[in-house]
């Protein structure tokens, strides 16, 4: 038997394939959300692999992976695609996100400090003064819903939001809709949320999480059938190695 060596293990070669077929998948996944892999677009393992300029195996696993995700869906003839944007998909997830965010809505109100108070309204009041910058007023919105699932101190229900969160994001720039209104709607309801979970009241927050999401669902919705038959209707895949190799780094 050969002699072994403490720190050996992190040499294998098992162990140098599955940490490039991880980073391999954290940057296929990055682009289906992006929308630099576009819905619908075929996924061949040769041309991946030659644009990252890595085998075919990471490739390979990492295809796997985001299979199981839901980002990627195998056709019947044993071949890969990204996994397209439709109706029932949206619906499907916002259910389950209404549910697992009013549930952290209702845990947050009971649990909220003053700190965590001063906290949300510290993050809405910045997205009222930056309202006119609807990317910042995204991006507050998030880090407002991140912090009542923080706060609500759920891990379950943390974990499940977290996968849910690159499908959400993946079907709001496919959309590509931009609205002052909807985000002024947005950031009142916000208000609304933030109200109920300081004055400790959890079935009025989880009504009022309910409701905002719900609209958000359905706006999505509507967006999603109004751009039908345009950007959503699947394009060749197209990878940018100057985008994808840099982060491979020494694979």
């Amino acid at each position: 038997m050969a002699d072994h060596h403490p720190g050996d293990w992190a040499s294998a070669p098992l162990v140098r394939r599955e940490s490039a077929a991880q980073v391999v998948y954290k940057l296929l996944r990055e682009a289906v959300v992006n929308h630099d892999l576009a819905p619908s677009a075929r996924l061949l393992e040769p041309e991946l692999a030659l644009h990252l300029s890595v085998s075919r195996t990471p490739v390979r696993e990492a295809l796997r992976a985001l299979e199981a995700d839901g980002f990627v869906k195998r056709l019947p003839n044993g071949g890969l695609v990204v996994a397209g944007v439709d109706a029932r998909d949206v619906r499907e997830l916002y259910a389950v996100r209404m549910a697992l965010e009013s549930l952290a809505a209702r845990e947050a109100a009971l649990r909220a400090t003053m700190h965590n108070a001063r906290e949300l309204v510290s993050i809405l009041d910045e997205a009222d003064r930056l309202a006119a910058d609807s990317s910042a007023v995204v991006r507050l919105g998030g880090k407002f819903h991140q912090r009542i699932t923080e706060v609500a101190d759920n891990r379950r229900a943390a974990d499940l939001l977290e996968k849910l969160h690159d499908h959400i994001v993946r079907y709001r720039l496919a959309t590509a809709v931009q609205s002052r209104e909807h985000h002024d709607s947005a950031r009142q309801e916000h208000r609304r949320i933030a109200d109920a979970i300081l004055e400790g009241k959890p079935v009025a927050a989880e009504r009022a999480m309910r409701s905002h999401v719900q609209r958000e669902g359905a706006f999505l919705l509507k967006a999603l059938t109004d751009n039908a038959g345009t950007q959503l209707a699947g394009a060749p895949a197209r990878v940018s190695p100057a985008r994808l190799r840099p982060a491979l780094g020494e694979l």
